[in-house]
């Protein structure tokens, strides 16, 4: 698996799915029951935060990990929803530079990681068992698509 190129095209797909969206419509409308095109992109940055935390700790095991610790109290939902409530308040383009400078921080780590050390065998032990730091490419990969899909929805059926 190519990691770095996996992390790019994710980014490439955000990027493209963002393209030209007014303003406005940034906090108009819910792209979910209850989340906007901005509370999304804010869910979306605090993942690859998480991901630059977890790959960080993989060079330095004892870099710091506060997201990840915070995670680790309770449930997915129980941590997504402590994230929203601190964001809620930011404009969107806060929320879209975090995105943005997690994404590059995220590029920068990963091109520093050898491959044969992303595909070794419980490099990853906080996320399961044998995880490796492969998974958490693919996994994020594939959370980012999914939103990215509801942004898409939400854009056709607002004819955006």
């Amino acid at each position: 698996m190519n990691a770095l190129r996996i992390v790019e095209r994710g980014h490439q797909n955000f990027l493209d799915t963002l393209k030209d969206l007014p303003e406005n419509k940034w906090t108009d409308g819910f792209v979910t029951g209850s989340w906007t095109v901005k509370d999304v992109i804010s869910h979306l940055a605090t993942y690859e935060a998480l991901q630059v935390e977890a790959f960080r700790k993989s060079l330095d095991p004892g870099a710091p990990t506060p997201l990840l610790d915070q995670k680790a109290k309770g449930s997915f939902l129980e941590f997504n929803d402590w994230r929203w409530s601190g964001e809620k308040e930011k404009k969107w383009q806060e929320v879209l530079s975090e995105y943005n400078s997690s994404f590059a921080e995220l590029k920068g780590i990963v091109e520093k990681i050898p491959r044969e050390t992303m595909a070794k065998p419980s490099t990853a032990t906080w996320y399961g068992e044998s995880s490796e730091l492969d998974d958490i490419i693919a996994l994020n990969f594939g959370h980012k698509k999914h939103h990215l899909a509801q942004i898409k929805l939400f854009r056709q059926r607002n004819e955006i």
